[in-house]
């Protein structure tokens, strides 16, 4: 029972990041199954990978991950900027490609979360957990987004993946 709250606590706070994402990419656009079904896949693989490589990774892992991850946000929120697309742009316009790096970048707290948990002996369940919160996550982001309309969504969009690459550096 301690494991499940271990594992449930630290996928809450490693999905964070997906709500933000999946909100800002969704300001004042319909909702995409798209997007949070390529954030819940691509975490899911990259936790079974650290569940498989675990020693290897971690030395690795630990002292690039938050730089890689900063940099595929700061990378979105550049895409987000120079697109220059109208406000009433529809969320389709988000590519799979900006979904997977998106993927990518808030799944890799996951892996990492997921590879202590498995190095402590406790992540053979956490890898669906994770997915599936950061899954939650990204719909909870679109859902509120879809709530709110304000203008110059692109550039909002931008900023708050900036800010979420900075605090992933901190």
């Amino acid at each position: 029972m301690k494991n499940l709250a271990i594992i449930l606590i630290t996928a809450i706070t490693v999905s964070l990041d997906s709500f933000v994402a999946g909100f800002s990419l969704s300001l004042n656009k319909r909702q995409s199954t798209l997007l949070p079904a390529a954030v819940a896949l691509i975490t899911l693989l990259l936790c079974l990978v650290t569940s498989f490589v675990g020693g290897f990774l971690s030395q690795f892992a630990q002292q690039y991950i938050n730089w890689i991850g900063a940099a595929l946000l700061l990378l979105l929120a550049v895409i987000n900027i120079a697109d220059g697309k109208t406000e009433s742009a529809r969320l389709d316009d988000v590519t799979p490609l900006t979904s997977v790096t998106i993927g990518i970048a808030v799944g890799m707290d996951a892996a990492i979360a997921n590879l202590s948990l498995t190095l402590n002996g406790i992540g053979l369940v956490a890898p669906i957990v994770f997915s599936a919160m950061h899954y939650l996550s990204v719909w909870l982001g679109q859902i509120l987004a879809n709530k709110i309309v304000i203008a110059h969504t692109n550039v909002i969009s931008a900023c708050i993946l900036t800010v979420l690459a900075v605090v992933k550096l901190l």
